[in-house]
């Protein structure tokens, strides 16, 4: 698990970011992209979280819930 994973599993843990609230937006210095996992298509349900780096777009990583 690299530091942006953990950061982002702290944040949730800590409410300080929610998963519920779908879609794409800025969270501090990072672009996220929340999505619905939904079992008859991935078998599981959850959330798929998505960190790209605010300035240059980089993908950094992929987290599902």
């Amino acid at each position: 698990m690299n530091l942006v994973q953990s950061k982002i599993l702290n944040a949730i843990e800590t409410n300080k970011l929610n998963p519920q609230i779908l879609g794409e937006r800025n969270w501090y210095s990072y672009f996220i992209r929340v999505k619905e996992l939904v079992w008859s298509r991935n078998l599981r349900d959850g959330y798929l979280i998505e960190v790209y780096d605010e300035k240059h777009g980089n993908h950094l990583a992929t987290i599902t819930l």
